[in-house]
């Protein structure tokens, strides 16, 4: 579908473009079981057939609305950067932002199989940045492996928490303040547990968020760092 050539339909209004991006607004309100051919349809005030032309499945819309959404992600931002760590975690903090503002892309990307103009751009961006650190060709995938699963990884754990918050206010708000009171009485017993998963009011802020991402994606560059020192690594 990535070598196919766009076509012009009858009607000059109607482009790839325009389908997809009623297709990423469709699958931000309502996610994946509210996008249909039908309904993109509706949206565009056009015939469902009219869209064959230029979409040939509703599975290839979806790929082609994961790439449009990965054009988020400020990859000239880190490509800036002379410093290889902080280059790849700008890159991976922009991810992991637009992995969040579109709930629907994360299981996409969990397979692995995205081959989009802008998907490739981003890969093209890592390896050329572990390159430039040292790393030798042989383990470029394999890097790049590990960064991809540490990012969606965090971030399929963020969002099901928040979606579940946002689904059951009232139940979490009960949650909370049952925890509080269990932690109270817990402190003596497991005091670094309580003093640590207890201390911040409410664990669930996006600075706390935010800074455990960073450090865990700091934990794996430290390790690819001192693989990339050790004898023979290069």
């Amino acid at each position: 579908m990535w070598l196919r050539p766009e076509r012009q339909g009858r009607d000059r209004q109607l482009s790839r473009g325009r389908i997809v991006r009623a297709a990423v607004e469709l699958l931000d309100g309502e996610g994946h079981e509210g996008l249909s051919m039908r309904r993109v349809a509706d949206r565009l005030g056009v015939t469902p057939g009219s869209l064959y032309w230029h979409v040939k499945t509703k599975d290839e819309m979806v790929e082609f609305a994961l790439d449009a959404v990965l054009g988020e992600v400020d990859i000239e931002a880190a490509e800036r950067m002379a410093d290889w760590r902080e280059a790849l975690l700008t890159a991976a903090q922009a991810h992991r932002a637009v992995m969040l503002r579109h709930r629907w892309m994360i299981p996409l990307l969990s397979t692995g199989r995205t081959l989009g103009p802008n998907a490739l751009r981003a890969a093209e961006h890592t390896m050329r940045v572990l390159t430039r650190a040292g790393f030798a060709q042989a383990v470029l995938d394999p890097a790049m492996s590990a960064l991809n699963q540490l990012v969606v990884g965090a971030v399929v754990f963020e969002a099901a928490w928040r979606d579940g918050v946002a689904a059951d206010e009232a139940g979490d708000a009960e949650w909370r303040a049952g925890a509080a009171e269990y932690a109270r009485r817990i402190a003596e017993r497991y005091p670094l547990l309580t003093a640590a998963r207890f201390a911040v009011d409410p664990p669930d802020r996006e600075d706390v968020w935010a800074a455990r991402f960073d450090f865990a994606f700091g934990c794996l560059l430290d390790g690819m760092e001192a693989y990339r020192s050790a004898p023979g690594s290069r």
